[in-house]
């Protein structure tokens, strides 16, 4: 009897154990629709707007669970600091799915803005971008379209800006497509990322383009003959 009692009594230690360190193994903190819990987990927030969502985080990662539409749900990760190698357009793929599938390639928005994504022909689950503001994964299982990542770009862009209020200082635009420089131009920066850039949005930029505009402005406008050139005898209409 004792020795019966005795196996029972290991059988359970056995399974306290192996469920002590599967709960020990697991980073993810599920924090409901409380983003405010999320956001104290991973350390940043992220405030988009949604009405339906659940969310849950870890140090130095947030993820963010919402319906696309009726059929399609996706899953948005955000991290500060990217752990891997980056692409060659400074993108970190941080979804942290492992399947192969048949399309790998780089996508880019009307902005400019490039995203690497990974599916089936122009139908993506996941894809990957990279911003000033940190590194993002967008999943979705059944798939997007170039559309969808566009909705889905523009939702955390909107997220990502600060936001200004009539009793809050705001920042001057800096009117770049009045006044864009031709060197960057040449570089592949596009105008709307260099307009924004300046208000310190850099949501709207790849980390290539921010690099790129760091680099002229720690250089200098000297070798840049065409920078304002045309709107210099302009009337200020600001």
């Amino acid at each position: 009897m004792n020795r019966i009692s005795f196996m029972i009594c290991s059988v359970m230690m056995s399974v306290a154990v192996v469920s002590n360190a599967k709960a020990m193994s697991n980073p993810w903190i599920e924090c409901g629709d409380d983003i405010g819990c999320g956001a104290e987990k991973a350390g940043f927030n992220l405030p988009l707007r949604l009405k339906d969502y659940t969310v849950r985080a870890m140090d130095g990662m947030l993820e963010i669970h919402f319906p696309l539409d009726e059929k399609r749900e996706v899953i948005v990760r955000k991290t500060i600091k990217a752990e891997g190698e980056a692409d060659e357009n400074g993108i970190a793929d941080i979804s942290g799915d492992y399947n192969q599938y048949p399309v790998n390639r780089t996508v880019t928005l009307k902005n400019g803005v490039k995203f690497a994504a990974r599916g089936e022909e122009d139908n993506y689950k996941v894809v990957n971008f990279a911003a000033d503001t940190g590194y993002y994964g967008i999943m979705c299982e059944d798939g997007l379209r170039l559309a969808d990542i566009q909705y889905l770009y523009d939702l955390l862009k909107e997220a990502e800006t600060p936001q200004y209020g009539e009793n809050k200082t705001t920042v001057k635009p800096a009117y770049a497509r009045d006044c864009f420089s031709e060197i960057l131009r040449k570089k592949g920066v596009t105008a709307d990322c260099f307009e924004h850039a300046k208000k310190g949005q850099d949501i709207f930029c790849s980390v290539s383009e921010v690099k790129m505009i760091k680099e002229y402005y720690a250089k200098g406008y000297k070798n840049d003959k065409s920078t304002c050139a045309h709107h210099r005898d302009q009337p200020d209409s600001r």
